[in-house]
């Protein structure tokens, strides 16, 4: 009984694995989706540069609100800061 207990699932796994081989390569196959153009290329590294250089302005503009306020005005500015991240944590 052992013995074809084995020999069924020998045979099995010889006719499933050759599926189970070719069902891994189905996305390999798959074509790579195209880079684009050259100037499709450098048009999105301007973009990613204009971003970056938005961010950092933004980021600039801030500290320097900051800077201005008087120290009373951003003392209260952090306590407010504090209760809104209280509030909005839930």
């Amino acid at each position: 009984m052992l013995k074809s207990i084995k020999k069924y699932f020998l045979l099995f796994l010889v006719v499933i694995s050759p599926s189970l081989v070719f069902s891994q390569d189905l996305d390999a196959r798959s074509p790579k989706p195209s880079q684009g153009s050259h100037q499709q290329r450098k048009a999105d590294i301007k973009k990613a540069k204009q971003k970056k250089k938005t961010e950092k302005g933004i980021e600039r503009g801030k500290k320097r609100h900051l800077k201005i306020q008087a120290r009373e005005t951003r003392k209260m500015m952090r306590k407010s800061k504090k209760k809104a991240k209280k509030w909005n944590r839930n």
